[in-house]
């Protein structure tokens, strides 16, 4: 068997961290914080069953194996993405209370409509935008920024969708050398946004994939980070700066000073959190390990699933070791299917995947 590369380890570790937060949060979904079974709520006992943020993030693995070697075309790469995301839409295991948004707005493009018409994709800012995103942050230098653009506005077309998934894209991406420091990364990467600094703004793919939503980027992108995304990951990091002074068990909903991750904004937040509290920088000892963290993120008040399961790909991203999972005593047993699938997405990512 040929050997993983580095990014491939990163890989494989992100998707199992992903679906592995999706189905210990989708137990809960929808759940009051006060209604929880316990606190933390337990792993599942036997099979993980996934919801919509892992089937849909293997929708998009699929369409840049699909698109691999033309990941430079936008209407390659639209169209690809696109017929995956129609054939999610109509799959028989779409019945797991996916996103109205993703529903609605993939509705009108089947009907005929473009992503960028007016009776295209939805302008919502909902987090389904940032949940499936991680096969998109590990392509390659030349395109990553406007594969995250395109795969989140194709659905969501708001400015904080958008936004927060470039900066989710660039923590996952980052994630081996930003460990432990994710919130401070994604802060400054949304305050040059802001200030028109970013050399995002300057990326010639980013500019030509969504030329067709919008002539100023900068500006576009600038109401974004204004709208909810730096002002969550701020209240996120001054709960971080409190949580290093409690016990991990005294550290309650996840959710609490932030919001509860239905939208974009939020979500990332929370779920960089939950990603710092669970690596560490150099030879230091993060307060959670790895299923620690997805345990604490699945018990909130707010959008379990997603939040765990961001938070799973970031910490998973951060890992190149191929037993990083298992070795925190974290060896989830998918359904069959989704099992396969993710056993074989590192290999089927060749293509795509940056050196």
């Amino acid at each position: 068997m040929m050997r993983r590369t580095a990014t491939q380890a990163r890989y494989r570790n992100a998707l199992i961290g992903l679906a592995a937060g999706d189905a210990w949060g989708y137990q809960v979904e929808f759940r009051k914080y006060a209604q929880m079974p316990a606190y933390p709520v337990p792993a599942p006992k036997k099979i993980w069953k996934i919801s919509d943020d892992t089937q849909m993030t293997l929708a998009l693995h699929d369409a840049l194996v699909d698109a691999a070697g033309q990941l430079d075309d936008v209407d390659v790469l639209t169209k690809a993405i696109t017929a995956r995301f129609l054939e999610w839409q109509v799959d028989r295991d779409n019945n797991r209370a996916p996103g109205a948004t993703c529903m609605g707005s993939l509705a009108r493009l089947r009907a005929g409509a473009r992503w960028h018409d007016a009776d295209g994709a939805r302008v919502s800012a909902g987090c389904g935008a940032v949940m499936r995103l991680a096969p998109a942050a590990l392509c390659p230098d030349e395109v990553w920024l406007g594969v995250t653009a395109l795969q989140a506005a194709l659905t969501h077309k708001h400015p904080l969708a958008i936004a927060s998934a470039l900066v989710l894209s660039d923590a996952i991406r980052s994630a081996t050398s930003v460990r432990g420091h994710f919130l401070e990364h994604a802060i400054s990467a949304a305050m040059s946004v802001l200030s028109g600094q970013s050399p995002w703004l300057r990326d010639e793919f980013l500019l030509r994939a969504l030329s067709p939503m919008t002539a100023d980027v900068p500006g576009m992108l600038a109401a974004g980070v204004k709208e909810i995304l730096l002002d969550a990951l701020l209240d996120a990091f001054t709960v971080k700066q409190e949580l290093f002074t409690l016990a991990p068990e005294d550290y309650g909903d996840p959710c609490i000073g932030i919001g509860e991750g239905w939208e974009s904004g939020s979500a990332t937040a929370i779920a960089l959190l939950v990603a710092d509290m669970a690596t560490a920088s150099g030879r230091g000892r993060a307060p959670l390990n790895g299923r620690e963290a997805l345990a604490w993120a699945s018990t909130s008040n707010g959008d379990s699933d997603s939040i765990a399961s961001i938070a799973g790909a970031v910490i998973g991203a951060a890992h190149t070791g191929d037993r990083y999972w298992a070795g925190v005593k974290l060896n989830p047993r998918f359904e069959p299917r989704y099992a396969k699938a993710l056993r074989n997405a590192p290999s089927a990512a060749r293509g795509f995947l940056a050196a």
